[in-house]
């Protein structure tokens, strides 16, 4: 298999990643609290890999069309849910405050809950869907038979990479997160990007 079009799905894929959002702020979270780690990495990674599929499998083309016709609410409540997300930590930056000892506790959540968390702040975002569905799946079309899965696979691949390296990167790191401090200015910055988020899909959604 020629390798260019591996090398070039896993360059865009990573580029596409690579900004911090909503999806990737709670990867973070969760690598540094150790809390569910290796199911956060792995559900986000396999989300992109099976949207990845479905782009370069000529889906982009109809998700262009759905996002033109009801761009306007899907922005809406996508930005609604993202900032229900961002009060909820900016919550925990006073809740989690254990007055007595001084001490932070970062939240500790279920399986369960970890994976609703998942699938809105991966599924509910809008702009999940315009990277790999649309983005991907129509920039796959410049490769002909084997050159396109494996343009597919590269992009698959950068999501893999980045997303252990996110999470697990992070869980290395938990040790410098043993005061309260830390874990308050990491809910506060996780939550600003949350309400940055919301907002920024309403002003795409053009009702204002």
């Amino acid at each position: 298999m020629n390798p260019a079009p591996l090398i070039d799905g896993f360059i865009l894929g990573f580029s596409l990643i690579l900004a911090i959002g909503a999806q990737n702020s709670f990867v973070i979270r969760q690598g540094l609290a150790r809390n569910h780690v290796l199911l956060s990495v792995g559900f986000c990674a396999v989300s992109d890999m099976l949207l990845i599929i479905l782009g370069i499998a000529g889906m982009g083309l109809f998700a262009e069309k759905f996002f033109n016709a009801y761009y306007q609410w899907i922005f809406i409540l996508a930005a609604i849910w993202i900032a229900f997300y961002g009060v909820s930590h900016l919550r925990n930056v006073f809740t989690s405050f254990d007055q007595s000892t001084q001490e932070y506790r970062p939240e500790q959540i279920g399986k369960k809950q970890t994976l609703v968390k998942l699938f809105v702040l991966t599924f509910v975002n809008p702009h999940v869907y315009l990277d790999t569905l649309v983005l991907i799946g129509i920039i796959s079309l410049q490769y002909k038979g084997a050159d396109v899965w494996g343009f597919g696979i590269g992009a698959s691949l950068a999501s893999l990479v980045f997303f252990i390296s996110l999470g697990f990167g992070a869980s290395a790191m938990s040790s410098l997160f043993n005061n309260k401090m830390a874990w308050r200015i990491l809910d506060s910055i996780i939550a600003g990007i949350m309400f940055f988020i919301s907002l920024k899909l309403i002003y795409q959604s053009g009702i204002i």
